[in-house]
C-alpha cells in the first residue's frame, strides 16, 4: 500500500509539496522540531513533514487542521478557476492555446492541493488521543473540535489508502465525460 500512496503523492506533487510547506510552517509556529527536512521523500511521510508530536490539545488541533485548511482554501479556488473555464465556459485549444494550458494547469494544481488535505494518521491519532482520551484542553474546546477531529481522523486514513486521489480522478472523469 505504501507504493500506491507514494505514487499518488508523486502524481499530485504540487499539492503534496505545498501541504508539506504548510505543515513545516505550522511546526515552526508551534515550536515543534522538524526531524527530517524535505517534503517529497520517498517513504510513508511523502508530502508531509516528519516532526515530533504535539503535546497540547490546541497545538495538536492546529497541526492537524491548519495546513489542511490552507491547502483546501487555496486549492478550491484554483481548481474552480480552471475547471469552470474548461467545463462550463468551454475553453478549448482552438480558442486560445495559452489559456487552455493555463486552465488545465490550474485544474491540476487545484485538484492536487485538494487531494493532499489531510494530515498523517499519526497526527490525527495524536489529536484524538490528546483531546478525547487524555482530555487535554477545556470541555467547550473539545466539543467544538469534535466534528473536525472526526473528519480529520477519517480523512487521514482515506488519504493513506489513496481514496482521496481516486475520488478526485473519478469526479474529473465523470464531469468531463457526461
Amino acid at each position: 500500500m505504501t507504493a500506491l500512496y507514494i505514487a499518488s503523492k508523486i502524481l499530485t506533487f504540487p499539492g503534496a509539496y505545498i501541504k508539506g510547506f504548510w505543515e513545516h510552517l505550522t511546526c515552526k509556529m508551534l515550536g515543534l522540531p522538524v526531524e527530517v527536512p524535505g517534503y517529497l521523500r520517498i517513504d510513508e511521510a511523502c508530502g508531509h513533514v516528519d516532526h515530533t508530536l504535539a503535546s497540547k490539545g490546541f497545538a495538536a488541533y492546529l497541526l492537524a487542521t491548519g495546513p489542511a485548511f490552507m491547502n483546501f482554501s487555496a486549492g478550491l479556488w484554483i481548481f474552480l478557476a480552471g475547471f469552470m473555464n474548461l467545463r462550463y465556459m468551454g475553453i478549448t485549444p482552438q480558442d486560445s492555446v495559452g489559456l487552455f494550458v493555463l486552465y488545465v494547469l490550474m485544474t491540476y494544481v487545484g485538484v492536487s492541493m485538494l487531494c493532499n488535505v489531510f494530515p498523517l494518521v499519526e497526527d490525527a491519532m495524536n489529536l484524538h488521543d490528546l483531546l478525547y482520551r487524555q482530555k487535554k484542553g477545556n470541555a467547550i474546546g473539545r466539543i467544538l473540535a469534535y466534528i473536525p477531529t472526526v473528519i480529520t481522523y477519517a480523512g487521514a486514513y482515506a488519504e493513506k489508502y489513496c481514496i482521496t486521489t481516486l475520488l478526485w480522478i473519478i469526479v474529473l472523469v465523470i464531469s468531463f465525460v457526461f
